[in-house]
C-alpha cells in the first residue's frame, strides 16, 4: 500500500501485485520523491523478525482500514489486469524469481490455490477486490500506463516529471527464462473465473476476452507530442546505457534479497 505527497496531498496506491507494479513504483520515485510504506529490503529480513505477514506495499484492504482512519488519503488509484494473465504471471514469477514453486504444472497448482489465498505468496494472488478501495481511480494495465501521466497532472496541477514509463521487472530480467510461456486451457480459464469472479465483475473483464471491457483512456495531443519527445531522448546511446545500469542493479539487489528469502 504505498502512499506519497503531492505538495498538500496524500496519494495512496493501491498496489495490485503483477499489475507494473515495479514500474509505476520507479516512476512515482522519480517524480514525487519517494513512497512511504514501501519496503525493499522486506526479503533480506529473516522471517522471524518481519512485523507482517506480507510487505508493507502488498497489504489488503482490510488490514489498511485497520491501520488508517477514514478519508486519510486525498486520492487513490490502481492499476488493474485481467485475472487470467495476471494469475499466468504470479505463476511464472514464483516459479522462475522467487522459486516458491517446483516442478508442477500450471493446472495442478491451481487446483492447490485455496478460495481466499489471502497472504500466499506474499499476497501475489489475492483478489484485487481485497486490494484496491472503492473510491479509487482505476487504470487497466491492457490499456497501457501512460495514462497515469496525465492523471498526476490533474491532480497536482501542474506538468511535472517524466513523460513516460518505462517498463521494469519485465519476465526474464532476472533469470533466463527455460519455461515456455502457460497458455490456460479452457478447464483451467474456469477454475480462475471461479476463484476470481468478483474481480471479474468488479473491473469489466470477460473470461473470454483479453481486453477490459471499458475503452481505452483519451490522450491528449499534448501529451502524445512530449511523449514522443522522451522516448526519442531515451533511444540516445548515451541514456539507454544508463537505463540499462539501473536496471541491472535493480536486478542484482531483487536477486540477492531474493536468495536471502530463500534461505531464511
Amino acid at each position: 500500500m504505498p502512499f506519497f505527497r503531492t505538495g498538500t496531498q496524500l496519494v495512496y496506491y493501491a498496489h495490485v501485485p503483477k499489475c507494473g507494479g515495479s514500474t509505476v513504483a520507479d516512476y512515482i520515485n522519480k517524480r514525487f520523491g519517494g513512497l512511504a510504506f514501501s519496503d525493499n529490503r522486506y526479503y533480506m529480513i529473516d522471517e522471524k523478525e518481519r512485523w507482517s505477514k506480507t510487505s508493507p506495499q502488498h497489504i489488503n484492504l482490510s488490514a489498511l482500514d485497520r491501520l488508517f482512519p477514514e478519508n486519510f488519503f486525498d486520492r487513490s488509484f490502481a492499476i488493474v489486469r485481467h485475472p487470467v494473465a495476471r494469475v499466468v504471471s504470479a505463476f511464472h514469477f514464483q516459479k522462475e524469481v522467487e522459486r516458491k514453486i517446483n516442478d508442477i504444472s500450471f493446472g495442478d497448482w491451481l487446483e492447490t490455490l485455496p478460495d481466499n489465498p489471502r497472504y500466499a505468496f506474499d499476497n501475489h494472488l489475492l483478489s484485487m477486490d481485497e486490494i484496491v478501495p472503492p473510491e479509487a481511480e482505476i487504470f487497466h494495465l491492457e490499456h497501457g500506463l501512460d495514462a497515469l501521466i496525465p492523471w498526476f497532472d490533474r491532480i497536482t496541477g501542474e506538468k511535472s516529471g517524466p513523460r513516460v514509463l518505462p517498463h521494469v521487472n519485465k519476465r526474464g530480467d532476472y533469470r533466463s527464462v527455460s519455461t515456455e510461456k502457460v497458455k490456460p486451457s479452457q478447464a483451467e480459464i474456469r477454475l480462475i473465473t471461479e476463484l476470481y469472479h468478483i474481480d471479474f465483475d468488479r473491473f469489466g473483464y470477460d473470461p473470454d476476452l483479453s481486453q477490459p471491457l471499458a475503452a481505452a483512456p483519451e490522450l491528449s495531443d499534448e501529451y502524445l507530442a512530449d511523449r514522443e519527445q522522451a522516448l526519442a531522448e531515451q533511444a540516445r546511446p548515451k541514456n539507454r546505457l544508463m537505463s540499462n545500469l539501473r536496471q541491472t542493479k535493480r536486478m542484482i539487489s531483487t536477486r540477492i534479497a531474493r536468495e536471502f528469502d530463500g534461505k531464511s
